[in-house]
């Protein structure tokens, strides 16, 4: 059985012990799959950003609890910086990052819902599940990506 799998599942449809996205310091309101993620949660991460307690920086992590309307138990909300200043060597490091955090507390069924890297295209998502096919690990990660940058 492969460690990493590519899905094309909508992130509230994600199974899992934990679903996880980026929201970032310049994307007001939120987009990609943090924004259907909050949705989902009624605007929990809204109402965080409103109320200035989280930003999106580097190193920032929110861990919410759902609500009932989506598949896996927990989200967590991953503080990536300034998109408009993501490189893709970055994000690789972002999601390394995001992915020790959430082995750190014991998830054993991650999954990443990301937007692809400007200038990226549809065989970023697989060079991703291969570089972390080769880390080290027993966890199941399961990735859905959207093409589209945002």
């Amino acid at each position: 059985m492969n460690r990493v799998r590519v899905l094309d599942f909508a992130p509230d449809q994600m199974t899992g012990d934990v679903v996880a996205a980026f929201f970032f310091v310049d994307q007001r309101p939120l987009r990609g799959p943090a924004a259907l993620l909050d949705w989902r949660l009624n605007g929990a991460m809204t109402r965080l950003l409103l109320e200035d307690t989280a930003q999106g920086n580097p190193g920032e992590y929110v861990l919410i609890r759902d609500n009932g309307k989506l598949q896996a138990p927990w989200v967590l909300f991953a503080g990536g910086g300034k998109r408009s200043q993501m490189a893709p060597f970055t994000y690789t490091g972002l999601i390394g990052s995001l992915l020790e955090h959430c082995i750190q507390a014991g998830f054993q069924r991650i999954c990443l819902c990301l937007s692809a890297p400007e200038g990226e295209g549809s065989g970023w998502a697989e060079k991703l599940a291969g570089d972390l096919e080769g880390a080290e690990g027993k966890e199941q990660i399961f990735l859905t990506i959207r093409e589209t940058p945002g």
